[in-house]
């Protein structure tokens, strides 16, 4: 577990993320999502995953997330993509690149479990 005031925050990756379409949808005009509900140990009670740990949803799928565990699974796969786009769109910054690989390598440890 990452300990909250640990946190890696990026107001700029998280703009980035905001301009992407949807994961689900495909629409324009998202929010950045922090993945929830997946047993990782980054989000519940008050503590909000790191920002690398974020996929661009609308509005509406965001809530659905949110609403429907059945949904919240996709959140994997959302996020390796995200991740992917953000190590093209960040080559030459050497802060998001290292959150972003540290973040892939967690997630790819904890869906070989």
């Amino acid at each position: 577990m990452i300990p909250k005031s640990k946190a890696w925050r990026s107001e700029r990756y998280l703009a980035w993320v905001r301009s992407l379409p949807c994961c689900m949808t495909g629409e324009e005009g998202c929010e950045a999502h922090h993945v929830i509900g997946l047993g990782w140990g980054l989000s519940g009670w008050g503590l909000k995953a790191p920002d690398a740990f974020v996929m661009p949803l609308t509005p509406w799928a965001h809530r659905m997330v949110h609403q429907c565990a059945e949904w919240q699974p996709w959140q994997v796969e959302w996020l390796q993509q995200t991740i992917r786009a953000g190590l093209t769109q960040f080559a030459n910054d050497p802060d998001i690149r290292e959150q972003l690989t540290r973040a892939l390598a967690f997630i790819d440890a904890r869906e070989a479990v």
